[in-house]
């Protein structure tokens, strides 16, 4: 999900604090993420999924989260952390999902688009991606957003 990838990024930006070290760390903590179960309607083929009514629910949801979390961390921990750093964090924690933006609106199309090498590492590392990885993410959120009061309030 785009908010937890953000609230990682968030605390990567928080906890590091400079620029050079945060575009790596957070980039590779997206990988990570990927990689520990989450949600997801398990469909092999992309266009059923994509057609869900609980994806496009909770798709939904976390793009509201995440650009609730653009618009109101910057502002919360101000005190803590340059506002353009801690968005750094956050939006490089999320850019390798981008790719898939273009595959969501193409197979709402009904076209397919050629997986590249970003896409197939993608579906590779993803190798939980069910409903019950909700309770994973859940759990991710709230951690995610322990630390970051912890960082901010340090």
């Amino acid at each position: 999900m785009a908010t937890n990838h953000m609230l990682a990024g968030a605390v990567v930006a928080t906890g590091v604090q400079q620029p050079l070290l945060i575009v790596p760390l957070a980039l590779i903590s997206h990988f990570v993420l990927d990689m520990v179960p989450h949600f997801g309607v398990h469909e092999n083929d992309h266009a059923k999924r994509n057609k869900h009514p609980l994806f496009h629910f909770i798709l939904a949801v976390d793009i509201a989260m995440a650009a609730a979390l653009l618009v109101m961390l910057p502002s919360i921990l101000s005190g803590a952390i340059d506002r353009w750093v801690l968005l750094l964090g956050m939006v490089l924690a999320w850019i390798p999902d981008a790719v898939w933006i273009r595959h969501f609106v193409h197979s709402r199309r009904g076209q397919e688009l050629a997986k590249g090498w970003l896409t197939t590492f993608h579906e590779k590392i993803q190798w939980f991606e069910r409903p019950p990885g909700i309770v994973v993410e859940i759990l991710w959120f709230v951690a995610m957003g322990t630390a970051l009061g912890l960082l901010a309030a340090s």
